[in-house]
């Protein structure tokens, strides 16, 4: 007791020493400094705890590179996805006697699960700023991770470096990709992803080995839910159960179907993912690809400087799109372009060009909703060099082909299987187009799938040239200029072609000359084909550079693809 007091007496005698402000503003200055030390104090403290948790730096490795396959699955075929968490294991099942993918991934434990689940907890909560503003994937991975670590410590869970990393993997595959199938996303052979509903494998279609059934499966339907509306919240849509229909584009390109209510799809919620090339094909794969000849395609090049109207046709999944965007290429790089689509998917390296994208109604009252028709009816007032609409299926049809008419050159695609149906299509409603506008339309392009050369094998059927529409049958008098012989796999070139002969006269050039000026941009495209340059930057380089520097040009490619003919 009396040690107590003597401690008491001394600090009272310290404090009286202590000189005290003589004025109110030194009394306030006092405060503040001691308000600033202790405030330093805490934040030393603070950064010695952060620093006391230490953990191997998470990274992930996307596979965006194609990794050579074998065409037969005898055994089994493994690679990786993201490395080095998540891996492709294609085998042939010999109980179901079909080939199926299986994404392997970390397992935990139990008790790591609950510790995940806790973590993702703490961090809806902790995290106040929505993920989707962070653009760049590892800026946001670094986040999440700094937040994962602070968590740790708050819960006092003591990891290893390969639990962390484990946990780390999950955190990165839910809260920055899209969960269960973010490998999948990150396979560049995978073109399709489908959920056909609850309790049902995810089916996905592959490159190489077609459609395979996969080892993910969402048996819980409020689980699916969330997944849809996390879809539809990426593609910056909305969905609900009084508006159950999805229709958006993911921040890659990717395309996204959904239904969100069972009483829409019995199964229960739905989604569809058509993956977007990060590289979409140039002229140069369709020729490595076997989809067109170097000699078709010259043709397409020299009919598009010539500002011709050109519509591609073919069923679902033929590559319609994707030769669209591929023949796009041959439009002068400093013509101007303008593209509508209700769904982003061309990606042009033309700068003067002006991607417009349709956009949904804010409510059910269609405020704010922009459609194909608006956007179209607008575009000639943009004085476009040339009008690309993604595909044509309603009253749109009728303002592109009135700009077809007024001297706009366009290029659309439609779901037809031929020429016949083509014309039937947009004939009848809620088209109607008359034969007169009709006859503005140069060349169909029929895409098909070719199956027996590839499960991802497409061609260019045919290619029909309009002479004129017979006012009386609707029906077209055409001229068949190539035609895909399926026996040989080969494109075959008829010998004639009408609106070859067309520009003939209309530009006073000779067929003779516009004959050797095809031949000489075949033999430009064998070059680039021959050489593998495939990019759509370097192809669009090497067009452009035919302009201006052709002799040279021809001279080199001469050149190397005789030494090949001769050896």
């Amino acid at each position: 007791m009396l040690r107590l007091i003597s401690r008491f007496l001394k600090k009272e005698k310290r404090e009286k020493a202590k000189p005290r402000p003589a004025s109110r503003a030194a009394q306030l200055i006092e405060i503040l400094q001691r308000k600033h030390v202790t405030e330093a104090e805490k934040e030393k403290k603070g950064k010695r705890k952060k620093v006391s948790l230490i953990f191997p730096r998470f990274r992930v490795y996307a596979t965006h590179r194609f990794i050579a396959l074998p065409s037969e699955v005898k055994t089994q075929v493994r690679y990786p996805l993201i490395e080095p968490y998540a891996y492709a294991l294609i085998r042939y099942d010999a109980r179901e006697h079909m080939l199926t993918y299986n994404v392997i991934e970390p397992v935990l434990s139990s008790e790591e699960k609950r510790m995940l689940e806790k973590i993702k907890l703490g961090l809806i909560s902790l995290i106040n700023v929505p993920l989707t503003a962070i653009k760049n994937r590892e800026e946001l991975t670094r986040f999440l991770e700094e937040n994962v670590q602070l968590l740790l410590d708050q819960y006092g869970f003591e990891l290893s470096a390969d639990q962390y990393l484990r946990i780390m993997y999950y955190i990165y595959r839910d809260f920055v990709g899209l969960n269960e199938i973010e490998p999948l996303m990150q396979d560049p052979y995978i073109e399709d992803i489908s959920v056909d509903g609850v309790g049902l494998p995810v089916y996905v279609l592959h490159q190489k080995y077609g459609s395979l059934r996969t080892n993910i499966v969402w048996n819980d339907v409020e689980k699916l839910r969330e997944f849809v509306v996390k879809l539809a919240e990426r593609c910056d849509r909305y969905i609900s159960y009084a508006e159950p229909l999805l229709d958006g584009t993911l921040p890659d390109g990717s395309r996204v179907q959904a239904t969100l209510a069972s009483d829409v799809t019995t199964r229960g919620p739905t989604f569809t993912i058509r993956k977007f090339r990060h590289e979409p094909f140039s002229p140069v794969d369709m020729i490595l690809l076997k989809t067109a000849s170097a000699h078709l395609l010259a043709y397409l090049w020299y009919c598009i400087e010539h500002r011709k109207n050109i519509l591609i046709c073919g069923g679902t999944g033929t590559g319609k799109t994707s030769f669209l965007n591929a023949i796009s290429l041959f439009i002068p790089r400093e013509a101007k372009i303008v593209s509508i689509e209700d769904t982003r998917e061309l990606m042009l390296p033309h700068e003067h060009w002006i991607p417009s994208v349709t956009r949904a109604s804010f409510t059910g009252t269609k405020v704010g909703e922009v459609t194909m028709f608006d956007l179209l009816r607008e575009s000639f007032r943009q004085n476009p060099d040339y009008l690309i609409v993604g595909e044509v299926r309603g009253r749109e049809a009728y303002v592109m082909f009135q700009g077809m008419a007024s001297g706009h050159p366009s290029f659309s695609t439609m779901h037809a299987a031929s020429l016949e149906d083509v014309i039937k299509r947009l004939e009848s409603p809620p088209i109607e187009l008359s034969p007169a506008l009709l006859e503005t339309l140069d060349i169909v392009i029929v895409m098909v799938h070719a199956r027996q050369y590839g499960k991802s094998a497409r061609r260019v059927k045919e290619v029909m040239e309009i002479q004129n529409i017979d006012k009386e049958t609707g029906k077209a008098n055409a001229v068949k200029a190539f035609y895909w012989v399926p026996v040989s796999d080969r494109i075959e070139y008829r010998g004639y072609s009408w609106v070859l002969n067309r520009i003939s006269i209309e530009r006073g050039i000779p067929m003779e000359e516009i004959n050797k000026e095809i031949e000489r941009r075949k033999l430009l495209l064998e070059w680039l084909a021959f050489r593998k340059i495939r990019s759509i930057r370097d192809v669009a380089r090497y067009l452009a550079l035919y302009q201006r520097k052709k002799e040279e040009l021809l001279e080199r490619a001469k050149k190397e693809l005789g030494r090949v003919n001769e050896s």
